[in-house]
């Protein structure tokens, strides 16, 4: 019997138990940070560091990734989040939350691969999936846009221990925005989200594997309290699941808590 002629009803739950066997078997994980590795993997990198820490959370939204590292961060002596939502009524509650923060630092502009103005969309204040692209809803306004590079030059800023980026599918842009700074190995740790809406930038995973090629970092997806180390592309990587991954500087500690792994010949990841 083939899939047409199953019932309507059968083959939406064989879809839907596929679905989850198979995103199980990759370690996806649901979209929540404090089980996907997103607080894990900031928690370990604020641990193992000291001085002045500073961290930049690109797309930060109504800050909730900003609130948790400013938690864990300690002191706030020690600490500086450069914190970036382009969205207006969305920033206003931002500044709002952190008031009297003086280690958060607030920034208007939208971080891309190139500087300008741009127009920024949205369905309404602190929707998760405002972005640069029309698809994120009927609202627009001007925004400026700003490169990783850029903004570490005008704040002379020299070294970074994680960016953490969540531009709803501009994020290979914002990475391409920092080829300086990769090529210099200047940030620890950059973790960035990947899902269908890379699509409309019609970027892939294996974008990211070119573009950090020659340059001192390892590519990994976060899996809970873990990160899966790939030496290079596979299409299986490419599905298009909501996800958290890494660029990993060489030296890192971090690169002692994940597992090396390779695809074998049947098309399957494997731990080396």
């Amino acid at each position: 019997m083939g899939a047409q002629s199953l019932p309507s009803g059968a083959r939406s739950l064989l879809w839907r138990l596929g679905r989850r066997v198979y995103a199980y078997a990759r370690g996806e994980r649901s979209n929540d940070p404090v089980t996907n590795g997103e607080y894990w993997l900031l928690e370990r990198l604020l641990a193992g560091s000291s001085g002045r820490r500073v961290l930049l959370d690109v797309g930060a939204n109504v800050g909730d990734w900003t609130a948790k590292a400013c938690q864990l961060g300690g002191s706030p002596e020690g600490l500086i989040i450069h914190s970036f939502e382009p969205c207006a009524g969305t920033r206003q509650r931002l500044a709002a939350r952190f008031e009297g923060r003086k280690e958060v630092l607030i920034h208007g502009s939208a971080v891309s691969d190139t500087a300008g103005e741009r127009t920024f969309y949205s369905r309404e204040d602190g929707a998760g999936t405002n972005s640069l692209d029309p698809l994120s809803g009927p609202r627009s306004e001007s925004v400026k846009v700003t490169t990783l590079d850029g903004f570490f030059q005008e704040q002379a800023l020299e070294r970074a221990v994680m960016v953490k980026i969540d531009t709803e599918g501009f994020d290979l842009m914002v990475l391409r925005g920092a080829s300086r700074l990769l090529q210099e190995g200047r940030i620890e740790v950059l973790q960035f989200e990947y899902n269908w809406r890379w699509l409309v930038n019609h970027a892939c995973l294996r974008d990211v594997f070119a573009l950090v090629e020659g340059r001192p970092y390892s590519l990994g997806k976060l899996v809970g309290s873990g990160i899966e180390f790939y030496g290079e592309w596979h299409f299986e990587l490419d599905r298009f699941f909501e996800g958290n991954y890494v660029l990993v500087r060489d030296g890192s500690t971090l690169k002692l808590l994940g597992t090396e792994m390779k695809f074998g010949p049947s098309n399957t990841a494997v731990a080396t």
